[in-house]
């Protein structure tokens, strides 16, 4: 009988023992991850409900890092985020898209966009996510003017000389407007708007995205404040 191997069998435990730490410790990063996403999930969701910026069921709102897609089911209300609300998708087109907001093929096309802009730039994709939302004084300006031009300072810091109003012949989840907006987004802007429909904004992360947002808002409102009185700027 060979005698038994009393440092081998020591190892194994310890390799084993450091397997199951390491499944833990991914677990348990995986768990806290999610938390986090859901978190920013809810309080972006809950913050452009408050503020009037999208109606009970509407606008949209997702994440990626350059692999997956997490963005809100569809019916989905933003105000009451559940973790069940939010979606992983895979960067390509899938069976389980059919759960996810119909502008899922916008929000693909932008990052698909942003990740052949960083692959030429020889840059990492990092993490990027979209906010689009219904903002009525944004709506109203994009049905009468081909680009929204901040007066304010706060505006114009965050937006730029103007943003962009965007024609596509469907405005809601059609392929012409992914197309549209994914290249406003990947020539220099960050945010751009559907005529009658609502801006779709990108950033590093959700709160980002939704100061684009917020800020377009508060320069429209002031462009529409200036023609209901009849008072010219400067």
């Amino acid at each position: 009988m060979a005698d038994f191997d009393f440092e081998q069998f020591k190892k194994d435990m310890l390799d084993g023992v450091s397997s199951a730490a390491d499944s833990i410790a991914s677990a348990a990063k995986g768990a806290g991850d999610e938390v986090v996403r859901y978190k920013q999930f809810n309080e972006t969701g809950r913050d452009l409900f408050l503020s009037a910026a999208v109606t009970s069921h509407g606008g949209n709102l997702s994440v990626s890092d350059g692999t997956t897609i997490w963005i809100t089911k569809t019916g989905s209300m933003l105000g009451h985020l559940t973790p069940n609300d939010i979606l992983p998708l895979a960067w390509a087109p899938s069976e389980r898209d059919r759960d996810a907001s119909i502008e899922l093929p916008v929000h693909r096309a932008i990052y698909q966009a942003l990740g052949r802009e960083a692959l030429a730039q020889g840059l990492p994709f990092g993490s990027k996510a979209i906010v689009h939302a219904h903002t009525p004084h944004t709506i109203f300006r994009s049905l009468i003017e081909d680009a929204i031009v901040p007066l304010d300072a706060e505006g114009i810091l965050a937006l730029g000389a103007a943003v962009s109003v965007l024609t596509p012949s469907q405005v809601i989840a059609s392929q012409e407007a992914a197309e549209l907006l994914a290249q406003s987004i990947t020539e220099g802007t960050r945010i751009a708007i559907l005529r009658g429909h609502g801006p779709f904004a990108v950033a590093d992360t959700l709160a980002g995205a939704y100061r684009l947002i917020s800020c377009l808002e508060q320069s429209a409102f002031l462009l529409n404040l200036f023609e209901q009185t009849g008072r010219k700027p400067g």
